[in-house]
């Protein structure tokens, strides 16, 4: 692609997430809170029984796994924290191989055609699938761009979703 189509392209782009690893959420969000003034962070665990499926380097993942992810949102993008706590994830592999920091960066698909042809598009330029997943309406898909880009690349719907209050807290908490 030349610069006007590269510019072109991109206008219609949304990047809706970048997103961290770390080995202990608590300490990221108050770092982020008291640093940055990033927050309030929504806090949910993650496991077989929230999510409607989970697929980890191909396989449905039968293995009991969980992870804590923490969202915060400024402006129009999301900033995600993702503790690894237990089972086979690209969490737990990428802070076991890399330590703590940058994931990956999410781009928002809202339609599901486009999702899907976006997702065929990347596979010919060799980049696989490392892991997916369905929360709710929510859909996902993880790149394999690590050796090209240094983060991987995520591929989602992203939609509105209200979770019900039992699934989730809030950091700092309001009592404190």
């Amino acid at each position: 692609m030349n610069n006007k189509q590269l510019l072109t392209y991109n206008q219609k782009r949304e990047i809706q997430q970048i997103a961290v690893v770390t080995p202990d959420i608590e300490k990221t969000m108050k770092a982020w809170v008291d640093n940055l003034g990033i927050g309030p962070w929504i806090v949910v665990t993650v496991n077989g029984k929230s999510l409607n499926y989970m697929h980890y380097q191909g396989a449905l993942a039968e293995v009991p796994f969980e992870f804590i992810i923490a969202m915060a949102n400024v402006s129009n993008n999301q900033f995600e924290l993702i503790q690894p706590v237990s089972g086979p994830t690209i969490y737990e592999e990428f802070l076991r191989d890399t330590g703590e920091g940058l994931h990956h960066i999410k781009e928002k698909i809202a339609d599901k055609t486009v999702l899907l042809s976006t997702l065929e598009k990347y596979k010919t330029k060799s980049l696989k699938i490392t892991q997916d997943g369905s929360f709710g309406e929510d859909v996902h898909y993880y790149l394999n761009t690590e050796d090209k880009l240094g983060f991987s690349y995520e591929l989602g719907n992203s939609p509105d979703m209200e979770l019900p209050p039992d699934m989730y807290t809030i950091y700092p908490s309001e009592k404190e």
